[in-house]
């Protein structure tokens, strides 16, 4: 049995867990169960909740020296370098749970240390430098009547 919680932010659902030594590790089968929406708790990822420290030494560089480390699966499973809307859904989880003060708090994740405020009662997070890619891609969307040239940019996720 693991106790865990169901957040949401601006549409996006998490299956939050809290695992501050980094006990847990759920395969991504495991994950995909967990997060389907039919037969499991459903949700579009599931957010570990782990003290930095816990986590393997490469992820634990790319914390930064953070306490907490935001351990994102997307739902099939996949492990991810973060999520702008589940950083946000983690921050209300550690602020819930007594873990962290969360009027300014640093976050680590594998894309590296990310800065969470309180807002108006919610978060905003700092998730850094956009990049603009090489490339034009094409874009189609619903009444669009044909593809437009688009710009690839890298948000960190």
């Amino acid at each position: 049995m693991v106790a865990f919680a169901k957040g949401q932010g601006t549409g996006n659902d998490f299956v939050l867990v809290v695992d501050p030594d980094g006990e847990l590790a759920p395969t991504a089968e495991q994950v995909a169960a967990l997060c389907d929406r039919r037969f499991g708790v459903g949700g579009d990822g599931l957010i570990l909740a782990t003290r930095t420290a816990a986590m393997p030494e490469h992820e634990r560089a790319l914390g930064g020296g953070a306490e907490w480390f935001m351990d994102y699966r997307n739902a099939d499973g996949s492990i991810a370098e973060m999520c702008g809307n589940g950083i946000r859904v983690f921050a209300r989880l550690l602020e819930t749970e007594g873990l962290a003060d969360v009027r300014e708090l640093l976050v680590g994740t594998r894309a590296g240390l990310k800065r969470v405020r309180a807002v108006d009662g919610g978060f905003s997070a700092d998730l850094g430098v956009v990049r603009l890619e090489d490339g034009e891609p094409l874009v189609r969307a619903d009444g669009l009547p044909v593809a437009r040239p688009g710009q690839r940019v890298d948000v960190g996720n």
